[in-house]
């Protein structure tokens, strides 16, 4: 019996070799596609360990997978070329929806580590149509900003990328794709184009200083309108408020103030009466 035994050991062992071999697993965050004969499985794998003696699972990522647009020089909305403008875009595979996209794409298949650094060896589906769409959607995107204002607008060029990509997506795969986030890593002009903007933020302050000191000569200006009819009021009050009798007092004040003056330094004399005081002044 024991010799029995021994023998059936080793096949033991080779049949659960070739049971494991025979064996695919599927990674957590992963779906796998079915082929049987070549047809693929319309329904998507979830994670787990599948029996592959007789069909084939292919395993393909439905994480975030992002990659980068470079070196492109499209033309802004006022027909200047942009030197260099780089962009990173992040997407996700809708699980439910690889099957038919691999049935509608099986030439368009590449390797995480293809597109990502430091990747696996998962499968991300549609690559190539998708970062085609990218860079028209940039270039789309662009058209409609000017060169000269366009670095001022980063995040709004990055939204613009973001819904134009993801309705060009939807308009063939409705569902299948989700643009996640658009990055504007890069946005640089053309040196000439760079000059006209620096001159332009020039110009733009010296305009506002200019609008400054108008606004400033305006407040004094009015200050002084303002100060000018306070005193014509405050004068017109006083003149129509003195009477002939107060004016003749008025007028006698200041003669006997002025006499005082005089009397007060020797040698001088003043007679004071109803006429014109008289002055001695001692020279």
């Amino acid at each position: 019996m024991k010799k029995i035994l021994s023998k059936l050991a080793p096949l033991s062992l080779i049949s659960i070799a070739a049971i494991l071999t025979g064996c695919t697993q599927i990674d957590t965050g992963n779906v796998g596609v079915e082929r049987t004969l070549g047809k693929v499985g319309k329904d998507a794998l979830p994670p787990g360990i599948y029996f592959t003696a007789f069909k084939t699972v292919d395993e393909f990522t439905a994480k975030e997978v992002n990659f980068q647009l470079q070196d492109m020089t499209p033309k802004s909305r006022d027909n200047l070329t942009m030197k260099d403008v780089d962009i990173d875009i992040y997407f996700k595979t809708m699980p439910a929806a690889i099957p038919a996209l691999y049935t509608k794409y099986q030439g368009d298949v590449v390797q995480h580590k293809q597109v990502v650094r430091d990747g696996t060896s998962d499968l991300v589906m549609a690559y190539s149509r998708v970062s085609r769409e990218a860079r028209e959607s940039v270039y789309k995107s662009i058209a409609q900003l000017d060169a000269t204002t366009m670095h001022t607008k980063r995040t709004e060029l990055a939204e613009m990328v973001r819904a134009s990509l993801q309705a060009e997506l939807d308009n063939n795969d409705k569902g299948a794709f989700l643009i996640t986030a658009v990055n504007v890593r890069n946005l640089l002009t053309d040196p000439a184009i760079e000059a006209a903007i620096r001159q332009r933020a020039e110009t733009d302050q010296a305009i506002q200083k200019k609008l400054k000191e108008v606004d400033l000569a305006r407040a004094e200006a009015e200050r002084l309108i303002v100060q000018a009819e306070g005193e014509a009021k405050a004068n017109k009050i006083i003149s129509e408020s003195l009477t002939p009798a107060l004016k003749e007092l008025r007028l006698a004040e200041i003669q006997r103030d002025a006499a005082i003056a005089i009397a007060s330094k020797a040698g001088n004399t003043v007679l004071l009466g109803n006429a014109t005081p008289l002055v001695n002044v001692n020279k």
